[in-house]
């Protein structure tokens, strides 16, 4: 049972990672920690800034 609930505490150091923007993963794999709906908003957002600073 340890190894699952280590397993979750990874998963969710990840996830924070992602939301606060300090990595920055493909939009599939990010789907897996932060859910697609998270994702998309999250990625649209990036993905909108780069494009204005051009």
């Amino acid at each position: 049972m340890k190894e699952k609930a280590q397993e979750i505490r990874i998963r969710y150091l990840y996830r924070d990672l992602v939301l606060r923007g300090k990595i920055r993963l493909p939009f599939e794999s990010a789907v897996k920690f932060v859910g697609p709906d998270c994702a998309y908003h999250l990625y649209a957002v990036l993905d909108h800034s780069k494009k204005m600073q051009r």
